[in-house]
């Protein structure tokens, strides 16, 4: 007999695979403009930072057409460029990494996941977590860093639309969380944001009560804040983890690529709202990063997501490992 999780990816599958389109560019649930479906299977990646234990769930992946990583730019430039680096060039398989932080009775969620309505490839955040041992109703704060679907689809249960976190208090800025939740805010966009719009107030509405909005620098809890990084979407957030001397910022989708967002903050990604705004927060975020060696975890960089940056030339690179 089927689980519930099981009979709802066969009852996705069975629908056949969503498409989410946005600027041109069409994002198909579990396949490639080639035909090749990429995944990752459910993963948990464990390391101590000062005071806090964090662990990296993996959600599964999020396939990216080639020319959403840089927009604005001739694609051969683009696909060369990757070619030397030796990625592929015919899709860009985009990790999906949920950071969890613990310290003492406060076990802390920073975004949910995708849930299992929006890719084939993604959803897999329950599955990490039982790899790992953890228990849902242990999860005293969720905190979103936006409100785009593989971040907050996993809000509620795909099952019965209950908060899937049912003990945990919400932080959002107060700008996404009213973004989005404008009650007329779906038939301001165009056809291809409706259904992130739709998703957002689905998630969000069932916690709305346990819901604090956020403004640049809100305290979550000591040694825990989030700061203003507008543009991939107009309020999004980044997540400050200051212990022991250290610093960890969890940076949501300010950077997206690890070798595109770091080199050449300045191409648009062209999943950012706002891309000038964008790019003018990646500029100022690497500067930050690098002037008071600050370490991250990204949203989307090759799993686990964990790494650092440095100067290099005139510009910046990302760095894997703790």
């Amino acid at each position: 007999m089927l689980d519930r999780r099981e009979f709802l990816k066969a009852a996705t599958a069975s629908a056949g695979a969503a498409r989410f389109t946005t600027g041109g560019l069409v994002l198909a649930a579990g396949a490639t403009g080639a035909g090749i479906a990429l995944a990752q299977e459910p993963a948990v990646h464990r390391f101590k930072f000062g005071e806090f234990d964090v662990t990296v769930l993996s959600d599964g992946i999020i396939n990216l057409p080639i020319p959403a990583l840089a927009q604005d730019m001739d694609a051969k430039l683009v696909t060369d460029l990757l070619a030397e680096r030796g990625l592929r060039t015919d899709v860009r398989p985009g990790a999906i990494n949920v950071v969890m932080l613990e310290r003492g009775e406060e076990t802390i969620l920073v975004d949910t996941g995708s849930g299992l309505n929006f890719m084939e490839t993604a959803g897999k955040l329950d599955d990490s977590l039982e790899i790992g041992q953890i228990e849902r109703e242990l999860i005293t704060k969720v905190v979103l860093t936006h409100a785009h679907p593989d971040h907050v689809w996993g809000v509620i249960d795909d099952f019965d639309d209950s908060p899937r976190f049912a003990n945990a208090d919400y932080t959002i800025s107060a700008v996404e969380y009213d973004y989005w939740m404008a009650e007329d805010r779906v038939d301001q966009l165009p056809d291809s944001l409706k259904p992130f719009a739709l998703g957002a107030q689905r998630n969000l509405s069932p916690v709305s009560e346990k819901t604090t909005m956020a403004g640049d620098n809100h305290e979550v809890t000591a040694g825990v804040s989030m700061i203003a990084t507008p543009g991939h979407t107009p309020g999004h957030m980044s997540v400050l983890i200051a212990s022991e001397g250290e610093q960890l910022l969890i940076t949501g989708d300010t950077f997206t690529h690890d070798i595109i967002a770091f080199e050449y903050p300045d191409w648009h990604f062209g999943f950012d709202m706002d891309h000038v705004q964008a790019a003018a927060t990646r500029q100022a975020l690497l500067k930050r990063i690098v002037a008071d060696k600050i370490s991250l975890i990204g949203y989307h960089l090759t799993w686990p997501g964990v790494g650092h940056v440095e100067e290099a030339g005139s510009g910046y690179r990302y760095v894997a490992g703790v």
